[in-house]
C-alpha cells in the first residue's frame, strides 16, 4: 500500500477512460506532497499554431483542476500583447486559478546546451560573442517591461541560469525561481536562493517526460512537506498530449480535492506559511 493510501482518508473515485471506467481507492489530499505543474513557452516557438496548443493544454488542465504556472518568454509576450483575443484568454487563465510567470533562455547558459539565447541578457554587449551581437534584443529591465505588460502581477520565473555569469539576469521584482529537468528534480523543499539583485525563493522540476511509472512510482514516495514540481513545454504537449492526460488524471486520482495541487508561487507561500 502506498504512503498516501496508509495515511488519508480513502474514496472511491470513477474515471472514465476511453472504452471503459477506471475505478481507484483514492487518498483525499491528506498525506500528499503539494504539486505544482509548470509550463514553459519557448523563445522560437511563439507562433499562432503553438499558442493553440497551449489553449488546449491549459483547458486539458482545467478539466481536472491542475493549476498551471505557464512561463512565457519576452517572444511570447509581444505576440501575446499584439492580440487582444490573447490578452483576454490570458486574462481569463488567471481568472480560473493558472498563475503566468516568466520563462528566460539566458545568454551563456545556452552557449553550453541545446537552447536557443532570446536575445535579453544584463551581459555588456561588448562581452558577447561577435556572432552573438547582432541577436542582443535588450536588458532584463526590457524583457520585464513586456512580462509586465500581460495581465496579473509577475511573481514567479524559470530563467535558465545554469552558468553563474547569468546570476545577473535576475530581476529583483521576482520573488520565486524554478529549475530542474531529470527525474529527481521533480522533488524539493524550497531553499533561499541569492542572486545580485536579491533573494528567491526556489524549488525544481522534473520534465514529464519520463520512463513510464518513474513519476507515479517517485510521487507516491514523497513525503508530505516536499514540493513535487512537473515541467512540460507546449511543444511536448504537441507531440504527447497524452503523457500529459496521463498525469493530470493520476493527481486528481490521489488528490480529488485539490487540496495540495497548487501553483508555484502558492505552493512556495503555503510551505513557507506551514514551516513557519
Amino acid at each position: 500500500m502506498s504512503r498516501s493510501a496508509m495515511s488519508a482518508r480513502l474514496l472511491l473515485v470513477c474515471l472514465l477512460v476511453p472504452g471503459f471506467y477506471v475505478c481507484a481507492l483514492a487518498a483525499d489530499g491528506a498525506g500528499e506532497p503539494l504539486s505544482v505543474f509548470v509550463v514553459h513557452c519557448e523563445p522560437k516557438n511563439a507562433t499562432e499554431p503553438m499558442f493553440l496548443q497551449l489553449v488546449n493544454l491549459v483547458a486539458l488542465a482545467t478539466e481536472f483542476a491542475i493549476p498551471l504556472t505557464i512561463d512565457f518568454t519576452a517572444q511570447w509576450a509581444e505576440m501575446i500583447l499584439e492580440d487582444e483575443s490573447k490578452i483576454a484568454a490570458v486574462s481569463a487563465w488567471m481568472e480560473t486559478g493558472h498563475e503566468i510567470g516568466t520563462h528566460h533562455h539566458a545568454y551563456w547558459a545556452t552557449l553550453e546546451r541545446s537552447a536557443n539565447w532570446d536575445g535579453y541578457t544584463n551581459t555588456p554587449v561588448s562581452d558577447l560573442l561577435p556572432i552573438y551581437q547582432d541577436r542582443f534584443l535588450g536588458t532584463m529591465e526590457d524583457y520585464m517591461a513586456l512580462l509586465d505588460a500581460l495581465p496579473g502581477e509577475r511573481v514567479t520565473a524559470c530563467m535558465g541560469q545554469d552558468d553563474e555569469r547569468d546570476m545577473e539576469d535576475w530581476p529583483a521584482s521576482l520573488s520565486y525561481s524554478t529549475t530542474g529537468n531529470f527525474l529527481e528534480d521533480c522533488v524539493s523543499e524550497p531553499t533561499l536562493v541569492s542572486f545580485p539583485s536579491g533573494d528567491a525563493w526556489h524549488v525544481s522540476h522534473g520534465l514529464i517526460l519520463q520512463t513510464p511509472g518513474a513519476l507515479t512510482a517517485l510521487y507516491e514516495a514523497t513525503a508530505p512537506d516536499r514540493v513535487f514540481g512537473v515541467v512540460g513545454h507546449v511543444y511536448n504537449f504537441r507531440d504527447e498530449p497524452r503523457a500529459f492526460e496521463v498525469w493530470f488524471r493520476y493527481l486528481s486520482v490521489n488528490d480529488p480535492s485539490g487540496a495540495r495541487r497548487r501553483t508555484v508561487a502558492s505552493a512556495i507561500e503555503e510551505w513557507l506559511e506551514d514551516d513557519g
